[in-house]
């Protein structure tokens, strides 16, 4: 049997058998040597699906373990990919079968081009995009306790300029202290899954991504129930960086979790 390469390459990945490491974008991620061997059994045998009986025999040969060890290395390997089980791009499950590995595989020169390639145009890193998303979601939190401790002077603003015009005013203390307490929920749900790393957390946000768009939107607008404090020109400044603050969390969601959502396979 013709040795295998040392060396190969799917999307921004580099497998290396020989010092026994998977990269990304040249920088080594943290995998469980079982689930490291799991990937390499699967690539080895991309043209057909590892049947679950056959893995655990092969990776764990003198050794009495349940299929509960092989789904925790496979749960495992999809977390270092970003792969969303539910539409994945690199390693699908056969319902009661197995699983396939069914990404492009580059091996040999190609794969050490692909390598110094994918170096300059990988995005930023998974662990990198969560700790920037954590940050978003504290700095929204910051922005509803702002609101929160000055819901007196807040809402008055917010019922003089907007809420009069439909005789809404009374009113304007309760929808602020509504939508601060519901941000703050929405927050610590996306803080929790995102620093918890749950492999669904690139799905339900996507999901709930129009939802979440236009409630971000709406609060992109309040530094102006603040100008008494903070003045015109800091809320002017601020509102731009709020307004964009929704794209750029969908950016970061792409890079942490880069599957797509779709029907469930189970893991």
């Amino acid at each position: 049997m013709a040795e295998k390469p040392s060396r190969c390459q799917f999307g921004e990945f580099e497998l290396d058998r020989e010092a026994a490491c998977l990269r990304r974008a040249g920088e080594e991620l943290d995998l469980p040597p079982k689930a490291f061997q799991v990937l390499t059994y699967l690539i080895d045998n991309r043209q057909r699906v590892v049947p679950k009986q056959e893995l655990v025999e092969a990776l764990w040969k003198d050794t009495f373990v349940t299929d509960d060890a092989l789904v925790q290395a496979v749960t495992a390997l999809r977390r270092a990919l970003g792969d969303d089980p539910d539409n994945p791009r690199y390693i699908r499950t056969r319902a009661r079968v197995g699983y396939q590995f069914i990404a492009p595989v580059q091996e040999g020169a190609a794969a050490a081009e692909a390598a110094v390639a994918s170096v300059w145009v990988a995005p930023i890193g998974r662990d990198r995009a969560r700790r920037f998303l954590v940050a978003i979601q504290v700095g929204y939190l910051a922005l509803y306790a702002a609101t929160l401790i000055r819901v007196e002077i807040a809402a008055e603003v917010l019922g003089a300029r907007l809420l009069r015009r439909v005789g809404w005013e009374d009113w304007a203390a309760t929808l602020l202290v509504a939508l601060a307490l519901t941000g703050v929920a929405v927050r610590l749900y996306l803080i929790t899954s995102v620093w918890l790393d749950h492999p669904q957390t690139g799905r339900q946000y996507r999901r709930l991504f129009p939802v979440l768009f236009v409630f971000d939107e709406l609060w992109a607008l309040a530094p102006l129930l603040w100008t008494g404090a903070t003045g015109l020109v800091v809320a002017l400044v601020l509102i731009p960086v709020l307004a964009y603050a929704p794209l750029s969390q969908r950016t970061l969601i792409r890079s942490a979790y880069p599957g797509r959502g779709g029907a469930a396979e189970g893991p």
